[in-house]
This record gives C-alpha cells, structure tokens and sequence, in this order.
C-alpha cells in the first residue's frame, strides 16, 4: 500500500544557500508573474518582498539566527542522470550521497517549502540584490560574520521530487494549523489536481484523490477549483481587466459563486453540475463576468472603483439586482448599486417606492415648518414641489 508518510525519513543536511532556487511553480507566487517559467530569480524575490512581507522574516533571522527546528523542504533541480535515492535504503546513507554531489558541484536545490526565508536570507546577504530591487537602506542586514554564516547554511530536508511534497504542503496548509489564506489554498490545490490530470486521471477522480490525501469530507477541495478556475479564465480571457485585487479577496468570488442568482449572470452552473472539463464562463456571457468582477473588484485598467462597499451587498443586494435586465443597466450607467436595487422590483414597484419616501420626508417637514413662516425661500422650495406635484398627477391620470 502507498501513502503520503510511507517509508523512512527524508535525508536531511545543511546547505548553502546559493545552491538553493526559489520556487517558480510555487502556486502563491505563480498568479504574480506575467510568465513564471521565464521567470527571474529576481523576479522571485521581488514579489515575495512586494506581497509576502520577507521584511518581518529578514527581521528575525538578523536577530536570532536560523532556527534549526525549522528545516526547509527541497527538491534538486540539477542532479546527475545516473543517481536515483532509491538506490539507498538508509536515509543517511543518502544524505551521504547527496553531500557529496554537493561537494563536486553537481547538484543544485529549488526550495518548495520556504520560499519567504529563503528570499529573506538571500536580501539580507546581497548587497546587490537589495539595491537592485531599491531597498537597501531600510531592508535589515547585519555586518555579523556569526549570523551571516549561520543563516547562509541552513537545514534541509531533502524530497526527490515536489510531488513527493504535495501531500504534507495540503495537510500543513489547507487542513492544518498553519493555514494559507484563501486564494493560495485555491491555487495550491489547483496545481495538485492538475499534476493528478498529468498522470491521467479525470478531474472528478483527481479531486477525490486529492481530497483523500488532504482528508476533506466537505466538498471543500471541489469548490476551491472551481473558484480558482474562474479566476483563471478572468486572467486569460478578459481584455482590459486588472485581475490582481481579485488575490487578496479571493473570497469574495466565492460569495459570489455562492449565489444562484449571480451564477445565472455569467452563465455557470452551480457545483454540483458544473462541467469542469470545459471553460466555465462562456464566450457569449463574458461581459457579464467582466461586470461581475468590476462591481466587486473595481478595474484598475479602466479606472472604476468598486460598486460594493460591503461583502454582504453580494448576497443581500447584487444577486437580487442581476436578476433584472433594467436594474443591471442603471448599475452598469451609474455604478449606483443602491439605486439599482430599487429598480429590482420593477419600473411601477420603483416609482411607489420614491412616491412613499417622498411622502415620509413631506410628513417630517411638517412637524416643524411652523418655526419658519413667511421664510421666502422655503415657500419658493414649496412652489416648486407643487408644480411637480400637478406633472406627476397629470402624468397619472
């Protein structure tokens, strides 16, 4: 029987840190980068800085120095052709093994867990690299030989390949303690089921697969692809959309998702029917995506800001105000979300509706216009409303 743990511990060894990558393929930092697999070590380093706050990490590794408790995970990503860790049954025979390629220079490392100290350590030991990223004065560096030599040869845990990591990374940071925020588990997750499609697998068998492995009874893997795809196909298929806001509130997607409503908008099924083998969002309702995603997100590209100032106006006001075609045009008009709720009960229900408010705001008046008698430009305000008055019922009768 195979299994995520099966098997005798990973080799372990202290390795420098030039030999250490940061990861491309790692699903936090792919939505990120115009093209990961060209990206840059720099270019790695750079969003990391920009996105996952390194500076709080540099932070303590200036002050206290790499805690060898907590080793990173690696994976070679230049290894000889001939050498196999199945080869060696005993874990430190291997690491043996491993150390001495290291000594001839035949093997290198990609970091698959630890991506932000890893960035840390390097912006902290290369003068260089901080001035080329701009952040030199401020970003914390120390002129210690103690704790330069102790945070540049740091503890690793060694995995042959990063499927053999997938599993632990799904228990650690979905179903564990240190759980990854919305959008990383989603993409996570994604990356997993797609390496279950690589061996040939359905999606509907990779997902159960997955969800074996991370141990999720709730459905919950299901839903985080699916979100996760509608974000894939806002960044591939729509033009002139700014999809980055859509990472760090990720779950507002998947409120909107939620919504049978909204999902009648763009087209898409709900979770149970979806048809996941193709694209969700079809050519003919990628306006109405294209919407969706300005009203919660705003479009940076187009210079909108977003029409909710509240999660909750997802469910108790926009899905009521898609369901009707003239309140989606004055919403799509005047970016007013509130008044486009007021057209969702229909073009009479919206004029009862201002004829009542006006009725309340005439009977508040009223309780103490008599402190202003004879005041000139109240009485003209007056006029004025009876003239409007006499349209309106002229308009009625």
């Amino acid at each position: 029987m195979t299994f995520a743990g099966k098997g005798n511990r990973r080799p372990q060894l202290d390795i420098q840190i030039d030999l250490i990558q940061v990861d491309k393929k790692n699903p936090r930092l792919v939505p990120y980068l115009e093209n990961p697999d060209e990206a840059t070590q720099f270019d790695l380093i750079s969003v990391l800085y920009e996105n996952f706050d390194t500076e709080v990490v540099a932070m303590s590794l200036v002050e206290n120095g790499y805690f060898d408790e907590e080793p990173i995970i690696v994976v070679p990503n230049k290894i000889p052709a001939d050498f196999s860790f199945s080869t060696y049954q005993n874990p430190d025979d291997l690491a043996d093994a491993i150390s001495n390629l290291i000594d001839h220079d035949e093997i290198s490392f990609t970091v698959v867990e630890g991506n932000r100290r890893t960035s840390a350590i390097k912006l902290i030991t290369d003068t260089t690299l901080r001035k080329k990223l701009g952040i030199d004065k401020f970003y914390p560096k120390t002129n210690n030989d103690s704790v330069v030599l102790d945070i540049t040869n740091i503890p690793c845990i060694i995995y042959e390949k990063r499927e053999d990591v997938s599993s632990y990374l799904g228990v650690r940071h979905i179903a564990g303690l240190l759980k990854w925020e919305a959008f990383a588990q989603a993409a996570y997750t994604a990356s997993v089921i797609d390496q279950e499609l690589e061996k040939g697998l359905s999606i509907a068998d990779s997902i159960k697969q997955v969800q074996k492995v991370v141990g999720d009874r709730s459905d919950k893997l299901r839903k985080q692809y699916i979100t996760y795809k509608l974000f894939l196909e806002a960044k591939n298929n729509l033009e002139d959309f700014d999809v980055r806001p859509i990472i760090n509130k990720f779950s507002l997607l998947t409120v909107a998702y939620n919504s049978a409503s909204i999902r009648d908008y763009i087209g898409v099924d709900s979770y149970a029917k979806v048809d996941l083998e193709n694209e969700l969002v079809e050519s003919n309702k990628q306006d109405e995506f294209k919407n969706l995603l300005t009203w919660i997100y705003g479009n940076k590209e187009t210079n909108e800001q977003p029409v909710l100032t509240d999660s909750r106006k997802i469910t108790n006001t926009l899905s009521h105000v898609v369901k009707e075609p003239e309140a989606v045009e004055f919403l799509i008009q005047f970016k007013d979300l509130e008044g486009a709720y007021e057209r969702t009960g229909g073009e009479r229900d919206y004029l009862s509706k201002k004829l009542v408010s006006a009725n309340r705001a005439i009977q508040t008046s009223l309780k103490f216009a008599y402190k202003y008698k004879n005041d000139d430009e109240l009485l003209k305000q007056v006029a004025e409303l009876e003239e409007l008055i006499a349209a309106l019922k002229s308009n009625l009768s």
